[in-house]
């Protein structure tokens, strides 16, 4: 694989006069659009896993404080990508075009010189971007152009969220970009369809169909679709497309305005540091738990070194829904940092509530109790609920301690607080 890749900010460029003559066809690209939470990163995992025998480049884009969406990528399946470039100093829908313009300059040259073996390329655009800006990329750069032709422009859609954000989106120049992200793709995954019925998902098809009548639809779970309607399809049309929104090719060039959804922020925070799992779950609770405040949580991402493991864990919400495990194991000289984002609608006002509330959940001291020292725990049997007992081991399964009471029963204290243990 190629070296990754990380474009910054100020480092643009238009013209790198690799040749415009070559005998190869010109590379398909599937771009990968869809709202915050949809699926797109499970998508993209899954599609470089399934296409074991294409060979493709991957320029991934976030928009954020915090970078997550490059570690959530896993790493087996990062090494199958011929080239993986990482976009993150602003949405390509508008403010960085020139970096995508570089970077499929930079591939194209490698591809036409034979440097670079591919198949195809894959972008994957941020949550909150309009594929239209993208698809102009194709056009207005000859160099561009002359490369590469937009195959696919894939948009997951939410079966469970996924009115509610069309709802918000219809409409309002402010939070129009699920509508536009619809609008402007050939394919729409229906995603998580195991989360609604037979009623909520002829909804969700009948919106989508009058926001793009073209358009073809295929339901799926978990982001898994078949690679054959995916690729190397040749369904972009950008005529039809333009013709469901009643433009031509020149309004479309010279006076469309990307729709971005500017209700939407974003709090990171990246630190070292250990993680207790118990604290942590709480923190979320207090966000996550009620459909009142989770609602304004579109999407929070994280990947953490947690107490008491050498795995990695991987969290992705969307509203109240949680998705999180441990992943593979920390790296021997990989940096074991916490980076955590949260993005959706009232998110600066609760800045200092989030950094804080994180960080609170870091471990700032060892262990007070070493193995084999006497303790009482609040286990609910004795004397006003505590019994005594023994510390049979440290950090058990991301627990503080494991104890071993004198009822002969072993219990886990989640954290080392004298609510839970304290010496006896």
């Amino acid at each position: 694989m190629e070296k990754r890749q990380k474009v910054e900010e100020g480092d643009h460029g238009h013209s790198h006069g690799y040749s415009n003559s070559h005998p190869r066809s010109r590379l398909p690209v599937t771009v990968l659009t869809g709202y915050l939470g949809a699926g797109k990163t499970t998508l993209l995992n899954y599609i470089l896993k399934e296409q074991q025998d294409k060979k493709l480049a991957v320029i991934e884009n976030e928009i954020g404080e915090v970078s997550i969406d490059d570690a959530l990528v896993e790493q087996k399946h990062e090494d199958m990508a011929e080239e993986l470039v990482l976009l993150n100093n602003g949405c390509i829908c508008c403010t960085v075009r020139g970096d995508l313009i570089k970077t499929l300059h930079n591939i194209g040259r490698k591809y036409t010189s034979g440097q670079l073996k591919l198949d195809g390329v894959l972008i994957e655009l941020t949550g909150m971007a309009d594929p239209a800006p993208v698809v102009q990329t194709f056009i207005v750069d000859r160099q561009v152009q002359s490369t590469f032709m937009v195959d696919n422009v894939v948009a997951l859609v939410d079966a469970k969220h996924g009115l509610e954000k069309l709802d918000e989106s219809r409409g309002d120049p402010e939070k129009g970009t699920a509508c536009a992200q619809i609008a402007f793709s050939s394919t729409v995954l229906l995603n998580k369809i195991d989360l609604v019925d037979e009623t909520q998902l002829d909804k969700v098809t009948r919106r989508i169909k009058e926001l793009n009548g073209a358009v073809e639809i295929i339901p799926c779970q978990q982001s898994r679709a078949p690679m054959n309607r995916l690729f190397n399809v040749g369904c972009f049309n950008l005529d039809k497309v333009l013709e469901e929104q009643y433009m031509d090719e020149a309004e479309f060039m010279q006076h469309y305005r990307p729709k971005m959804d500017k209700s939407v922020s974003n709090v990171g925070v990246r630190c070292e540091g250990q993680v207790m799992m118990f604290a942590f779950q709480q923190f979320l609770d207090r966000y996550l738990d009620e459909e009142e405040t989770a609602k304004d949580f579109l999407r929070v991402k994280a990947v953490l070194n947690i107490a008491g493991s050498d795995r990695k864990f991987v969290l992705q919400c969307v509203h109240m829904l949680r998705n999180q495990g441990f992943t593979e194991p920390w790296g021997p000289q990989e940096k074991r940092e916490n980076r955590i984002i949260f993005i959706g609608r009232g998110m600066q006002p609760r800045r200092r509530e989030l950094t804080e509330g994180f960080q609170s959940c870091l471990m700032t001291k060892p262990l007070r109790f070493a193995v084999g020292t006497k303790i009482k725990a609040k286990t609910g049997e004795g004397p006003n609920g505590w019994e005594r007992g023994v510390v049979v081991r440290q950090w058990d399964e991301c627990n503080a301690y494991r104890l071993k009471m004198q009822g002969g029963d072993e219990v886990h204290a989640p954290m080392d607080l004298d609510c839970f243990v304290t010496k006896a």
